[in-house]
């Protein structure tokens, strides 16, 4: 009986030291695989940086929170998370694409996205016939809720399907419609018909040049709209900038003091325009010690008696570019002083300075 005892009470603590000896599974050290292709039926996208994983918790409708509990730029990669719901955000370029899943204790996901997608390269010209890419053109490719820019020739990921493209050089456009097909790989010229203008002026044909940044040109559209001014296209201050244009036939206006003078040009795609305007204006200089106010006039009068006023301003000096011409300079004093005011004629020479002085 004792030795049954001894076998028995043997055997018990075989049997536990066997359970607790067992090996257990061990828990996987990953739980989340992903794999990306750009096309159906296509590669693996492998270790391509290109390809952006991100994993948010769900919230309680399913959809995507805020919360984020990793990712990384690979295509394909192994991820650990906490067991529960979530949404991954899978991204090639501006292509984003959403899976729901759920991490289960014990278990690993497999998460594989197709972007059915085309590479595109965009290369943005003046014209046809240009050889090499503009750097400083912009274009957007859209395409429902798809939208990516560039500038210059680039290469990006676009879905298969119709792209409206919009091409922009400063103020000059195009817009086209293009369709790709996943998997394909392919170059686009985006034809902007743009050139550059660069304008400069002078007080008289063959005369001096102008210098001052306080002129402005302005380039306008040919033709007026119906309320009978013209679009602006595009302006700068100062003389010798470079203005970008769409190709075609434009006015440029050049204004300085009370000079306004327009002339007509022509934008070719590619090129560039030197345009030089002919202001026909020189400069009237008055000084008048002691004046409280300086007003420039016309010298005729209308048929109510009073003179057209020009330009003016308060205090002893006053400078104005004005047209050739006899005009008539106003000068009044403070009314506290008494005096009264005094009316001189000037005569002003186009490309010259006219320097007048009323005395006190």
């Amino acid at each position: 009986m004792r030795i049954a005892l001894m076998i028995a009470a043997t055997l018990y603590a075989s049997a536990a030291f066997s359970q607790q000896a067992a090996p257990q599974a061990p828990k996987p050290q990953v739980n989340v695989r992903t794999n990306a292709v750009m096309f159906s039926g296509g590669p693996s996208l492998g270790d391509s940086d290109k390809v952006r994983w991100d994993f948010y918790k769900a919230d309680s409708m399913g959809g995507r929170s805020d919360e984020n509990v990793g990712g990384a730029y690979d295509a394909t990669f192994e991820e650990k998370i906490p067991p529960g719901r979530y949404v991954a955000v899978a991204s090639l370029g501006s292509i984003s694409r959403e899976i729901a899943f759920e991490v289960k204790d014990g278990g690993v996901t497999d998460l594989a996205v197709d972007f059915e997608a085309a590479q595109l390269t965009i290369v943005p010209k003046r014209s046809p016939e240009s050889k090499e890419a503009e750097p400083l053109a912009r274009v957007t490719v859209t395409q429902d809720e798809f939208n990516d820019s560039v500038y210059g020739s680039k290469e990006i990921f676009v879905p298969a399907g119709e792209l409206k493209l919009q091409g922009r050089i400063g103020p000059a456009e195009a817009e086209e419609t293009i369709t790709v097909k996943a998997g394909d790989t392919l170059t686009h010229d985006v034809i902007i018909p743009s050139g550059v203008v660069v304008a400069n002026a002078v007080y008289k044909e063959g005369g001096r040049k102008v210098e001052t940044d306080g002129i402005r040109f302005e380039a306008l559209a040919e033709t007026d709209t119906l309320d009978g001014t013209r679009k602006t296209i595009t302006g700068t201050y100062g003389p010798g900038k470079i203005m970008q244009m769409p190709a075609g036939n434009f006015i440029m206006r050049a204004r300085l003091g009370k000079v306004s003078v327009e002339k007509p040009f022509i934008v070719t795609a590619g090129q560039r325009t030197d345009l030089t305007v002919d202001l026909d204006a020189g400069v009237l200089a008055v000084s008048a010690p002691k004046a409280e106010r300086i007003d420039i006039v016309e010298t005729t009068k209308d048929l109510q008696g009073t003179q057209k006023e020009i330009s003016g301003r308060y205090g002893t000096t006053h400078q104005e570019t004005l047209h050739p011409g006899t005009y008539s300079v106003k000068v009044t004093y403070d009314k506290k002083t008494n005096r009264e005011p005094k009316e001189v004629n000037a005569t002003v020479t186009a490309s010259e300075r006219t320097e007048i002085n009323v005395a006190d």
